[in-house]
């Protein structure tokens, strides 16, 4: 098989049994690839970047193309081979621990195994190349390549949303899915109600209607919803996460976070390690 691998152990991420990355990289068209596992024991994630592959699953063959991603979890069997006439080129990780049932869990993803057409190759790159020259710190390691498994979830969680039956037509319902999507970028009242069509007073009354908050309140609870996933499921420390979800600093983050679930974000993920 033509592969670029990368590898890591387990003691270079602080905590592997919550998140690590076993192996990631890229494979190369060769006709005769193919790949099984047992039981598996990593979640199996791959953006299909050209040619033709078959995966088998308990419900039968399904064929992924260029554009293409598919997801095998843990635990099941793993069997995919790539189309001799075609073969694929692939970018792909093999994932561990408890945050990748977690977020699956979170994006209704766990019983998805193939998505049509979605333009992430971006984000897969990145992983690999964050891999490929990892930064000193494992701490950093770990929630840099956890970050962006969590956007390409999302990613995928969105564009299966957006390929489905149209839900989000009216200007506040995509003013609520931008918002999903503005986790980890700053966003104004300016941007959003240009992209829900209304002036900032129309959209904050129209929003507070539909869902009981302000855009910003709603934008926070997601922000802090997310902190949690990441204060449980990552060793990221508490002043990466509040930068890396756009609070102004460590100090108003767990203030916030203090209000809205009862306990300072230390004190939260020492309550989940016991």
């Amino acid at each position: 098989m033509a592969e670029k691998l990368i590898s890591f152990l387990p003691d270079q991420f602080p905590n592997p049994s919550v998140f690590f990355v076993e192996l990631t990289g890229i494979t190369y068209p060769d006709p005769k690839y193919h790949v099984e596992r047992d039981h598996s024991h990593v979640l199996c994630l791959e953006y299909v970047i050209r040619g033709k592959g078959v995966l088998r699953t308990g419900e039968g063959d399904l064929t992924v193309q260029g554009g293409d991603v598919y997801l095998l979890p843990m635990g099941e069997n793993h069997r995919y081979r790539a189309d001799p006439e075609e073969p694929w080129e692939k970018i792909w990780m093999n994932l561990r621990g408890s945050l990748c049932g977690q977020l699956l869990a979170a994006y209704g993803l766990e019983q998805t195994r193939r998505v049509r057409g979605c333009p992430l190759l971006p984000l897969f790159r990145r992983f690999v190349e964050t891999c490929a020259a990892p930064p000193a710190s494992p701490f950093l390691l770990e929630s840099r390549c956890a970050l962006l498994f969590h956007e390409i979830l999302a990613g995928l969680r969105n564009h299966l949303a957006a390929a489905g039956p149209p839900s989000f037509s009216g200007p506040v319902d995509r003013a609520k899915e931008f918002l999903d999507h503005s986790l980890y970028r700053r966003v104004s009242i300016g941007e959003l109600a240009g992209h829900a069509c209304l002036s900032p007073s129309q959209l904050t009354r129209s929003f507070r209607r539909a869902f009981g908050q302000t855009p910003y309140d709603y934008l926070l609870s997601r922000r802090i919803d997310t902190a949690c996933l990441l204060l449980r499921g990552t060793s990221m420390p508490v002043k990466e996460i509040a930068y890396r979800l756009c609070f102004s600093d460590e100090h108003y983050f767990s203030s916030l976070f203090r209000r809205k679930k009862g306990c300072t974000p230390r004190d939260f993920r020492a309550a989940r390690e016991k």
